[in-house]
């Protein structure tokens, strides 16, 4: 009985010891699980590596930022190119602003050269027909700046015709004739006749006709409001000298009207008329025109059949010209008033044109010719008969 029971309870021993060791597996299999669980725990770090993805995947985005950024710069590239290009269309703008003010400036000058044309008007009057032609531009002042040099001639034309800038000795001077001029001979009716005249002509002739100073007329003082007789008749020869030398190169030297003669009593007539002008302070410009009753006086006075002035505006008076006035600046302003009056007077429908050249009035008849000068600087043509 007694080996039975100690047989029992080394049986019970032996049940205790394996339901022992089943817990312990089970324990171990509790922490197996728990282990599982706890990696399933650390799945996290799955999701870190997951976040590792994500990094890489961050990096794609950044790779894919960084290409947006590439593009972004590829964007600002081209709007930098677009901006070196803009730069070039601001120099195409700046060109064509350019055009602009080149066409600006270019209207400018015209308004100027328009305001520098010397004034001038013609007036021609026969006792058979009595025509009167009228016109005018305004004279603009230019700078007479000295220099050093004894020969350095300074302009003051008003007519946009050009001048040397040094006096010579042997200096003389002439009218050359445009091309397309529009009155010519015709040498069939021995007479002077007007075509048409053009723009081409015209910008030639401020081209080839060119003011030449001498030495000796720049060194010669004239006083405007009281030019002296043997000065008034040097001018007018001067004057006679141009517009005859003009006739006679239309004509190829046929006489199909009388020279212009320089003569005492024209002398005195042209005098008279500017003093009349001084008398009744008339500047053409504001007074719109000839003072008619001067003119007819002086006519009337000294018995004339017939007369024509023409009158032009000048630069002559002291404000326009720094020091005194000399014989080179009279001649200058006389050699730009003919020059404008017959190559550039379309304005005046080229009636100035019409006087120097004789047409109108008696082409068998002596010409007597004179000029004056009066306070005002405007300079008188007188063509009488």
């Amino acid at each position: 009985m007694r080996k039975l029971k100690a047989f029992s309870l080394l049986l019970l021993a032996m049940t205790v010891m394996l339901f022992a060791g089943s817990i312990s597996e089970t324990h171990l299999a509790a922490n197996a699980q728990t282990t599982k669980q706890t990696h399933h725990k650390k799945k996290p770090a799955k999701k870190a590596k997951k976040s590792k993805k994500a990094k890489k995947t961050s990096k794609a985005k950044h790779k894919k930022t960084t290409k947006k950024k590439k593009a972004v710069k590829k964007h600002a590239k081209k709007t930098t190119k677009a901006k070196k290009k803009h730069p070039k269309k601001t120099k195409k703008v700046t060109k064509a602003k350019k055009k602009v003010a080149t066409k600006k400036k270019a209207k400018k000058k015209a308004k100027k050269k328009t305001k520098k044309k010397a004034s001038k008007k013609v007036v021609n009057k026969n006792t058979n027909a009595k025509k009167v032609i009228v016109s005018s531009t305004n004279p603009v002042a230019t700078s007479t700046k000295k220099t050093p040099d004894s020969n350095y001639y300074q302009s003051v034309d008003g007519f946009n015709y050009p001048s040397d800038d040094h006096a010579t000795p042997n200096a003389s001077d002439a009218l050359n004739i445009p091309a397309g001029y529009l009155f010519s001979f015709n040498a069939n009716t021995k007479k002077m006749v007007q075509g048409t005249a053009s723009d081409e002509s015209i910008d030639q002739s401020r081209q080839i006709n060119t003011f030449h100073p001498s030495t000796a007329d720049i060194n010669t003082k004239v006083n405007i409001n009281n030019i002296s007789t043997d000065q008034q008749r040097q001018l007018s020869q001067y004057a006679a000298n141009l517009v005859n030398d003009l006739r006679h190169k239309l004509a190829n030297n046929y006489p199909y009207t009388q020279d212009l003669t320089v003569t005492d009593r024209a002398l005195k007539a042209a005098t008279d008329v500017a003093i009349g002008y001084n008398n009744d302070n008339w500047d053409f410009t504001k007074k719109g025109g000839h003072d008619v009753s001067v003119l007819d006086d002086v006519f009337a006075a000294n018995s004339f059949s017939a007369y024509g002035e023409n009158i032009a505006g000048s630069l002559l008076t002291n404000s326009y010209i720094n020091g005194p006035v000399t014989m080179a600046n009279v001649k200058e302003s006389i050699y730009g008033a003919i020059c404008a009056m017959m190559f550039d007077d379309a304005s005046s429908d080229w009636g100035h044109a019409a006087n120097f050249l004789g047409i109108g009035f008696d082409s068998s008849a002596k010409q007597e010719f004179g000029v004056s000068i009066d306070k005002m600087g405007q300079i008188h043509f007188e063509i009488y008969q």
